[in-house]
């Protein structure tokens, strides 16, 4: 069992996210606890009524900043305990992290593969004291351990569950839930990308057509905002601070994932050119190049002006999940250095090889290319105009997305990931 917490300044943000999955049928509100004055049966309640609850308990102590306890259990793939026992697990959790006595609610999510429950609480008690946090995922982790020895599941060392996972899909403007789906996307790169600026962490975005940007704050240190953008990059629709969104994916959260991402990308990089060096000396133009590397799951973003011109390139390594800038591998990979090597004027690839990522699962070798499987041909999409973003390529989404259902390079990595989100995630299920 993995069991994730995060604090929250509104209880009602969590509590809504919760029963916004219940309303499309992707959760079920198993039951609340210590609602006094509310007899209402559990399935007959309502998200103002839980809100206000909690809302009211978070009032009393206006000093504590993140009022909000969010925790997430997750069982191995293939446990399935009925509805009664999993809100003894969340029971003995919750009381064993000393919130036994205080009003909490309890979900059983149904949207991944593996059976989660999500405990939305407060940190203030009913004398306005704060619930202790001190020392607070260490406590966590022994409660867990026994929890999963009495009930019999599988311990997360062995279970080596990941985190909950979305798949990754473009934003479409005026279709589905734009917050939801903007947060999917952003939640998705941070978990489960490698980058170490701001502008590759946009680019990676752009893939999936979100965009963040930086706003200045009087006093303050930059926030961020984030819009689902057009083929042009034109922002569409609301605009949602990142305080606004579920996991709260702040500048100081991207900021931590740029530091660990050169760390973790610092030591992969030579592999990364070492196969592009070895490509480059072979290719015959353009699209021989991409359709190499491609072949050795590295995929080629141009970044190219309104006028067709290429003015800079991105590599995206698939099976470490990192971008790196051309200037990051060598000089031999800047985009000027390419158009002397390739020609002058950029194409993109006649076909790209995109792997079935059913098939992709049976992989066993972690020396085996993330393409040594099924794979298939795809044609080039239409032309696109020259105002179109390049890098909103449908094949390299696709491949991108392989990556996320694909193995990893190993724990560590995870583990690095791990650091970062559990100080960076307000809430992250």
């Amino acid at each position: 069992m993995v069991v994730r917490i995060s604090s929250g300044a509104t209880p009602s943000g969590a509590v809504k996210y919760n029963e916004e999955k219940v309303g499309r049928g992707e959760a079920e509100r198993l039951a609340v606890r210590n609602f006094r004055g509310v007899e209402v049966p559990v399935e007959q309640l309502d998200f103002p009524t839980i809100a206000t609850k909690l809302e009211e308990r978070a009032s009393l102590n206006e000093r504590i900043k993140k009022p909000t306890f969010h925790a997430s259990l997750s069982l191995a793939q293939g446990e399935k305990p009925t509805p009664e026992e999993l809100t003894a697990i969340a029971d003995q959790y919750m009381e064993g992290m000393g919130y036994g006595r205080q009003p909490y609610a309890i979900y059983q999510h149904f949207d991944t593969d593996h059976t989660h429950i999500h405990i939305v609480s407060i940190r203030v008690d009913e004398k306005a004291r704060k619930i202790p946090d001190n020392y607070e995922r260490e406590r966590s982790n022994k409660l867990r351990q026994g929890i999963e020895k009495e009930f019999d599941l599988q311990p997360a060392e062995k279970a080596k569950l990941k985190q909950e996972r979305t798949q990754l899909t473009p934003v479409e403007y005026g279709k589905g839930n734009l917050k939801q789906d903007i947060s999917d996307v952003v939640t998705g790169i941070l978990r489960d990308f490698k980058f170490s600026s701001f502008n590759q962490y946009n680019q990676l975005l752009g893939l999936y057509n979100v965009k963040a940007t930086e706003v200045p704050q009087e006093g303050k240190k930059p926030g961020l905002i984030y819009n689902a953008v057009d083929r042009n990059l034109n922002a569409v629709g609301a605009t949602f601070r990142a305080s606004q969104l579920p996991y709260q994916p702040t500048m100081e959260a991207v900021n931590r994932r740029i530091s660990s991402g050169k760390k973790i990308k610092g030591d992969k990089v030579s592999d990364v050119h070492r196969k592009a060096t070895l490509e480059l000396g072979q290719s015959k133009g353009w699209d021989d190049f991409q359709q190499r590397l491609s072949r050795q799951g590295i995929e080629v973003i141009p970044h190219r002006g309104k006028d067709g011109n290429l003015f800079g390139i991105s590599f995206v390594d698939v099976r470490s999940r990192a971008i790196y800038t051309g200037s990051e591998l060598g000089k031999t990979f800047t985009a000027g250095s390419l158009k002397a090597t390739l020609g002058d004027t950029y194409t993109p690839p006649s076909q790209r090889i995109v792997p079935e990522p059913k098939e992709a699962k049976t992989q066993k070798s972690d020396e085996e290319s993330p393409l040594n499987v099924k794979q298939q041909l795809v044609k080039p999409q239409p032309q696109q105009s020259e105002t179109q973003l390049p890098m909103q390529n449908l094949d390299l989404v696709r491949q991108l997305l392989y990556a996320l259902d694909g193995p990893s390079d190993g724990q560590e990595e995870e583990h690095e990931l791990a650091k970062m989100l559990k100080r960076a995630r307000k809430p992250f299920r």
